[in-house]
């Protein structure tokens, strides 16, 4: 494994951090991994890295999420998506007694249990195993020996904020202040909402921008919609 440090001085742009990190490495193949490649503010990086040699495997949690980029970017990528779907119940719960088996003494929590973690879980492993975490954490400060429901039942309650808090991490500024506006509103027709948005935010998006954020807060499961076109009615999830 290389390590390295590549100098930064006051506020350069990409393609100056994309030039320095070319004389480190000029004489080296490397592979770039990239996670939440969707949240990138400049995707000319990605036509810089590919242009220059550099192996990419680009990670999103959003299908299709490099779709609409500009096509001189998708022909220097040649792109190849691999979809890794939402794990099932039985996939799950051999995570979780592989995670066990490590962590817990013998006999501290049923498999039963554990199907219902993988049942709560909702198909998000990370969810999961906060949730296992968490449960035998508490059987562990009550002084059992053994994991109960109800470890798991107040687990699950504080798992499903760890998500919230995860999720609403990777909102921008401007969906931050849409995601406020719902939160007080509970449920608003599309127009209106943007018109609310647009009184509370410094530089408001065009209207597209804020479509594309909407589908963004829709797939991180924050936001539902109903309708379609004009007509679509937004509402927190929770």
């Amino acid at each position: 494994m290389l390590n390295f440090q590549i100098p930064v001085h006051g506020r350069e742009s990409t393609g100056e951090l994309v030039d320095k990190l070319e004389k480190i490495i000029k004489k080296k193949k490397f592979i770039v991994c990239l996670d939440e490649v969707d949240q990138l503010n400049d995707f000319d990086i990605l036509y810089t890295l590919a242009r220059n040699g550099f192996g990419l495997i680009l990670a999103s949690t959003h299908y299709h999420a490099l779709m609409h980029l500009p096509s001189r970017i998708k022909s220097s990528l040649i792109l190849t998506e691999i979809e890794f779907p939402a794990y099932k119940p039985g996939e799950l719960f051999d995570i979780l007694k592989d995670r066990v088996q490590f962590s817990f003494k013998p006999n501290s929590i049923k498999d039963e249990l554990i199907k219902i973690i993988s049942v709560m879980a909702e198909g998000d492993a990370r969810v999961g195993l906060e949730i296992l975490r968490r449960s035998g954490k508490k059987a562990e400060d009550r002084n059992l020996k053994k994991v109960s429901i109800e470890e798991i039942k107040q687990s699950a309650k504080e798992a499903k904020k760890f998500k919230l808090s995860y999720s609403t991490a990777k909102l921008n500024e401007h969906q931050k202040i849409i995601y406020e506006i719902l939160g007080k509103k509970k449920r608003m027709a599309s127009g209106l909402l943007y018109k609310e948005y647009c009184k509370l935010a410094k530089n408001p998006v065009v209207d597209r921008a804020y479509r594309n954020y909407m589908k963004r807060m829709v797939e991180l499961g924050l936001v539902k919609v109903e309708g379609k076109g004009r007509w679509k009615v937004y509402e927190l999830t929770t």
